[in-house]
């Protein structure tokens, strides 16, 4: 029971009446020629057993109108500007020109379908992928209908605001990693990084920790957030800065120094003793360092330093 790409926009949100229910599924009416079979797991953004749990039969809801694609007619942007964006003529002209140059023959406006999903935000503006699809294909993409990734739509968009407006969130710790601790936000899963995090013993599985989000990859559903104190830390730094911190790890590769709620490492390339091969030759747990930032990486919660001189250790 698939529709046409033509019969609907993608990305519109539209109206059905639920008018039967199934262990795997439900049929929706969208007052049409025919009724629409929706699966379980496109009914909500949470795991639900049966469709009961999520809706009731006769309900009017809103569904999402979401495409089935191959990716054969992907085009993707790492840069885009939101100018670009904006000009719906400008993204026009690159679809009908690879489409054109993809079938062999000129394309013209009125044949083709465009649809536009944002990927990434970055500062040098955003990523895209542009889909491009032809009213005239023999066998046309077809459209299903998901409330889950209605849910899922308006859980980023609330999510991008916390992110833009760097909002402060409490949730609680659902699991602890090696690297990290998993957090539900927004119906989502979210990894709180803690391996640079002086506080990580203090993250307790079943209690609530104020969180800021540091990193967004819509396009594979990835939340990245730092405790609080940790972004808040990151923001008072500059590269060739000067700070004073304590050993509390000792690697091959380098050093943990704590300067203030996060762990800093200092790479035994950037040690200043060109002898030294393994930090264990030079430096002690709880031994106090004056050393220089040459490299802050805040979507990932990380601080590099290097050596100031020869006296590294502060006595």
């Amino acid at each position: 029971m698939s529709f046409s790409l033509e019969s609907f926009q993608l990305g519109n949100i539209i109206t059905g009446k639920i008018i039967k229910l199934e262990p795997t599924g439900i049929f929706v009416d969208f007052y049409t020629d025919q009724v629409a079979y929706v699966p379980l797991l496109e009914l909500s953004l949470n795991e639900i057993q049966c469709p009961e749990e999520a809706l009731q039969l006769n309900e009017i809801r809103e569904f999402l109108v979401v495409g089935n694609y191959d990716g054969e007619h992907d085009i993707f942007f790492s840069h885009c500007s939101p100018e670009t964006l904006k000009d719906s003529d400008r993204l026009y002209e690159v679809a009908l020109e690879l489409a054109s140059e993809k079938c062999g023959h000129p394309i013209s406006r009125e044949d083709l379908i465009v649809h536009t999903k944002i990927r990434a935000v970055h500062g040098g503006g955003v990523s895209a992928t542009i889909q491009w699809f032809l009213h005239s294909q023999e066998h046309p993409p077809t459209v299903s209908f998901s409330i889950r990734k209605l849910e899922m739509r308006t859980a980023w968009e609330r999510i991008w605001q916390l992110y833009t407006e760097d909002v402060t969130v409490y949730r609680k710790i659902l699991k602890k990693t090696l690297r990290g601790a998993l957090v539900k936000i927004e119906g989502l899963r979210g990894t709180v990084l803690t391996y640079v995090d002086k506080h990580r013993e203090e993250l307790i599985v079943g209690e609530e920790f104020p969180l800021n989000i540091i990193k967004l990859r819509e396009d594979c559903n990835h939340v990245v957030l730092l405790h609080s104190s940790v972004s808040i830390r990151l923001r008072q730094l500059q590269v060739g800065q000067i700070v004073s911190g304590t050993i509390r790890r000792i690697k091959d590769y380098g050093v943990f120094v704590d300067i203030g709620d996060l762990y800093a490492l200092l790479p035994t390339s950037k040690i200043f003793h060109p002898s030294v091969d393994n930090p264990n030759q030079f430096f002690k747990i709880n031994d106090h360092l004056k050393v220089k930032i040459i490299k802050i990486d805040p979507e990932n919660g990380q601080v590099v330093l290097e050596s100031c001189g020869r006296s590294d250790i502060v006595k």
